[in-house]
C-alpha cells in the first residue's frame, strides 16, 4: 500500500469514526430531548370528595378536561398544566348538580376554571411528586400531587393516577355541620397520549 492510499485510508477512518460519534451523541441528545403529552379528555376524569364526620359525604367528577405533561429527563422543565371547566360537573345523585354549581358553592358562572400548574416536578420510575398551584373559587394556593403511573400499553399510551389534598376554607368555600367537612380529597384520573413535539408520536 502506497503512502497516498494510506493517507486517505487514515482520513476516511477518521471521517467514519467523526460520523459515528455524531450519530451516537444526535441519538443520545434525542433519547434525552423532552417529551410532550396530552392529556385525553375522552378518558380522562377529576374528581373530588367532601367527607364528614369520617365518611364521604358528597362526590363529583368533571368531564371537561384539558391539560399537558412534559417531561425533560436532562433539566428541571417538566412540567404539567391542567384546565378543568367547572360547568362540566356532575354528581351521582343529580340533585347535587344545580347545587354544588351555585354561588352557595363553586359558583361556576363567577369561576368558570380551575386550573392546576406545576412549578416543580420529582420524576420517579413508577411514582412521581408534582408540586405547583391550584386556583379554584379566585384563590390560588400551594398543592402537592402524588403522582403514580399505572400502566403503558406502547409508547403512546400510559394510564396514571394523580391524588391531593386541599381545605376548603383556604379556597373561601364554605364548610359547617350542614355542608360537610374542611378536608377535600382530590383525584385526577386518565390517559396520556403524545403531544405535538413528542418523538413518540414519530
Amino acid at each position: 500500500m502506497s503512502a497516498r492510499t494510506q493517507l486517505r485510508y487514515v482520513k476516511n477512518s477518521h471521517r467514519t469514526q467523526t460520523l459515528a460519534w455524531l450519530l451516537i451523541v444526535l441519538m443520545a441528545l434525542r433519547l434525552e430531548a423532552a417529551q410532550t403529552y396530552r392529556l385525553d379528555s375522552s378518558n380522562t376524569q377529576v374528581s373530588f370528595t367532601v367527607r364528614h364526620l369520617g365518611i364521604d359525604w358528597v362526590t363529583a367528577r368533571f368531564s371537561d378536561i384539558k391539560g399537558q405533561l412534559i417531561v425533560d429527563p436532562g433539566s428541571s422543565a417538566s412540567r404539567v398544566d391542567v384546565t378543568v371547566a367547572m360547568a362540566s360537573l356532575e354528581c351521582s345523585e343529580p340533585h347535587w348538580n344545580e347545587r354544588l354549581r351555585s354561588p352557595d358553592w363553586l359558583d361556576v358562572q363567577r369561576y368558570p376554571q380551575m386550573t392546576y400548574h406545576s412549578s416543580r416536578i420529582e420524576l420517579g420510575e413508577q411514582h412521581s411528586v408534582a408540586s405547583g398551584e391550584l386556583t379554584l373559587h379566585g384563590v390560588t394556593r400551594p398543592i402537592v400531587l402524588s403522582v403514580s403511573l399505572l400502566k403503558c400499553s406502547s409508547p403512546r399510551n400510559c394510564q396514571f393516577a394523580a391524588h391531593g389534598r386541599i381545605k376548603r376554607s383556604e379556597y373561601g368555600l364554605p364548610h359547617s355541620l350542614w355542608t360537610g367537612g374542611d378536608q377535600v380529597d382530590i383525584s385526577i384520573s386518565g390517559t396520556l397520549v403524545p403531544g405535538p413535539n413528542s418523538t413518540a408520536s414519530g
